[in-house]
């Protein structure tokens, strides 16, 4: 019996985990890292853009390119577990649209239930939420 790929199987297995991959990349720690520069993180150049990333919302808040400059908390809205959460470059704060409740950048919420904070490291174009 012969074992192998053929040439197409072959370069299709050694493609698959390419630089242009754009997955998300966990760790044992429960943290995980995007590379920003990747175009299904494009969003994220701008400020006041987001993106949702499995249970988490990471958002551009300010333009320089330290830790600071961005934000991230759980995506899902405390109210009713509900995927509407947004963020808002006009107040700097992220809002579930179908309450209409608002969250600090750290996931406190303005009068209402707050929601989970993630600590947000970058280096390079590698950007880490823990």
């Amino acid at each position: 019996m012969k074992l192998g790929l053929s040439g197409t199987a072959l370069m299709a297995v050694l493609t698959a985990c390419s630089s242009e991959d754009s997955t998300v990349v966990p760790s044992t720690s429960g943290s995980f890292s995007i590379n920003l520069s990747e175009s299904a993180y494009a969003a994220l150049a701008s400020v006041g853009g987001y993106v949702k990333i499995d249970n988490v919302i990471i958002a551009r808040i300010s333009s320089g390119n330290t830790s600071s400059d961005y934000a991230a908390i759980a995506r899902l809205c405390p109210h009713e577990k509900k995927d509407k959460m947004i963020y808002e470059k006009s107040s700097g704060e992220f809002r579930c649209t179908d309450h209409n409740w608002y969250f600090k950048t750290s996931g406190k919420g303005d009068g209402n239930a707050s929601t989970t904070g993630f600590t947000v490291s970058i280096s390079g174009t590698t950007l880490t939420i823990s």
